[in-house]
């Protein structure tokens, strides 16, 4: 393969990557946040205001749309959905945001 089509690949790995991060995010949130009388899970726009997130942010972060985030907004969403924000929990996460907003600028260089 030509330079450009393997960096179109990696293009689209991430680009895929991004989106079932996304998408896995969005199952978690809605496997546990559910209503209390059936399980059946909350909307988006109902989970935002019962936990005092901007809609918008929790769209973005649901929808693959993260990296274009400060990391402190995902980590809020993070410690929302999952209860935890330790310090292990944390820079593990910090880790992979930095990592894929990272690879944007490596293929520049290349």
């Amino acid at each position: 393969m030509a330079k450009g089509n393997d960096k179109k690949v990696v293009k689209e790995a991430r680009a895929l990557l991004l989106s079932t991060l996304g998408n896995l995010l969005e199952s978690h949130r809605e496997r546990k946040f559910t209503y209390s009388q059936r399980a059946k899970p909350l909307p988006r726009r109902l989970f935002c205001a019962r936990n005092q997130r901007d809609p918008a942010i929790v769209a973005a972060i649901e929808t693959g749309r993260f990296l274009s985030l400060n990391f402190s907004h995902l980590r809020n969403y993070l410690a929302t959905t999952y209860g935890r924000n330790d310090a292990e929990f944390t820079e593990s996460a910090r880790k992979v945001y930095d990592g894929l907003k990272e690879l944007e600028e490596f293929l520049k260089e290349l």
